[in-house]
């Protein structure tokens, strides 16, 4: 994930000139490009999805076409496999279109830019709950939080992480439990409950690199080299493999099935962008995606790891922390799936959904919008929150860093061993890589000021910290 260029928040200023592409077709008269879509992707009637505009402050930047054999698929904004895509039909003109009708286009859904206000936010209430007082910073949770970023940089709100689903899933996974011995830290009912409202804030900036900001619910193909990303990245990137990352003892892991066939419901932003990952069985040369031509090369083309197919390679990231590999997908199916339900757990949130034969339902079911965020919350509660090692407990360090100082070395330190564990499965610098321990955590930064930003900026810890504290008793008269 890389840090877009033009992150600004606030205005977006719209007084530069953009010249569009020479646009070859002839196209309808009543189609006026952008007069919709302000800021996003428009299809160019005529070409059967293989042409778009890219506009940009109610202007066409340029004229975009997706290479054989991809079609541009406006309802998720990228290129697309032409199989995949509803292509919408071309709306005619009509002789009796009235002059004062603006003209039918295709829409995609990427969303327009519109200001965002800070409403004023409630005062918290000491002995207040966690829910309580997150929900009255719906506003700025929004504006800063819940954001992602087109290709081009533009910020906008995410379309798949919405407030009202993160509010929703926090309460289940947090208050109510999912039929576990462990939940997500919230202490709502407790005093503790500024303990809980900091794990939320470490838990979403990690999200926020992870997924809100390419408002991704699947892993996309990031690795390259020159421009070329393997298709085999579906099998795991940065010498990883999925398939092969089991638990121990191999209690909860999924069984690899060669012959399952996926393909992701989300991909990279941009035109040029590699594809949706996909598995299936039997290809040996998935070969690879390549940049410069904006086409896929089918060659004996090699992952960092080694592979050239993807052959039950279903077990790339998903959800709002990228979820990835047989361990953590069979512990999500064992805990809130069907694998729960034929162990004889009670009170399972999803009894019919099996996530090890089809761990794409945590994005394309009927409640993917509930299961983004509560597949990640379920990964948090149970690798991050349970972590303990080599001296190094979460929930004890949880604890010292709200009773702490709340400095900025002491935000810094927590965040970033806890991202450690998050990315590697440890918490010391150079656990996992110590040849390279500078490049352990990716987009580290990013997580360390979206951090920050959340605890100090918008829950405003160190203000409620400071109206619980007692107040010094009254000094004793002078005799």
């Amino acid at each position: 994930h890389r840090r877009p260029m033009a992150a600004f928040v606030g205005t977006i200023f719209c007084s530069f000139h953009f010249i569009a592409g020479q646009v070859v077709l002839e196209l309808p008269w009543c189609f006026e490009p952008c007069a919709e879509v302000y800021t996003g992707n428009v299809i160019i009637p005529g070409t059967q999805c293989a042409m778009y505009f890219e506009c940009h402050c109610g202007k066409a930047k340029a004229k975009r076409s997706c290479s054989a054999p991809l079609v541009f698929d406006v309802a998720n904004n990228y290129c697309n496999y032409a199989d995949q895509v509803e292509c919408p039909p071309d709306v005619p003109c009509g002789p009796s279109l009235p002059p004062t009708l603006s003209p039918v286009t295709a829409v995609t859904e990427t969303p327009t830019l519109s200001p965002v206000t800070d409403a004023p936010t409630a005062s918290p209430i000491i002995g207040g709950k966690a829910l309580e007082y997150i929900a009255s910073k719906r506003a700025l949770f929004q504006k800063y939080v819940l954001k992602s970023y087109t290709a081009a940089g533009v910020s906008y709100q995410s379309t798949l992480y919405t407030f009202d689903e993160f509010m929703t899933s926090l309460e289940v996974m947090g208050k109510d439990g999912f039929g576990a011995d462990f939940q997500f830290f919230l202490f709502d009912s407790t005093g503790d409950y500024v303990y809980g409202m900091v794990n939320t804030a470490a838990f979403l900036a990690n999200a926020m690199v992870e997924s809100i900001s390419t408002d991704s619910c699947d892993e996309n193909n990031e690795e390259a080299i020159n421009g070329r990303y393997a298709i085999s990245n579906a099998c795991g990137q940065y010498k990883r493999s999925y398939q092969d990352e089991k638990c121990e003892d191999n209690e909860f892991s999924c069984d690899v099935d060669p012959n399952m066939q996926i393909t992701a419901v989300t991909a990279a932003p941009g035109a040029r962008s590699p594809p949706p990952f996909m598995c299936k069985p039997g290809n040996d040369n998935a070969g690879y995606w390549d940049t410069n031509t904006g086409m896929p090369v089918v060659a004996a083309y090699s992952n960092t790891y080694g592979r050239t197919d993807v052959e039950g390679c279903c077990f790339w990231g998903r959800g709002a922390l990228l979820t990835r590999n047989v361990c953590n997908l069979g512990k999500l199916n064992h805990y809130l799936g069907k694998g729960g339900v034929e162990q004889g757990m009670q009170n399972v949130l999803y009894p019919e959904i099996d996530f090890c034969a089809d761990p794409e339902a945590i994005c394309s079911s009927p409640v993917a919008d509930e299961l983004r965020w509560r597949t990640g919350m379920f990964e948090w509660s149970d690798r991050v929150q349970r972590y303990s090692g080599e001296g190094w407990d979460y929930e004890n360090q949880l604890r010292q860093f709200v009773d702490g100082d709340l400095g900025y070395q002491s935000l810094r330190n927590f965040i970033t061993s806890t991202s450690r564990i998050l990315s590697n499965g440890c918490h010391e610098r150079g656990c996992a890589n110590p040849w390279n321990p500078d490049v352990e955590i990716p987009n580290l930064d990013d997580r360390i000021a979206n951090f920050d930003m959340i605890v100090n900026t918008i829950l405003e810890v160190k203000s409620i910290l400071a109206r619980q504290a007692p107040k010094p008793a009254d000094p004793l008269p002078s005799p």
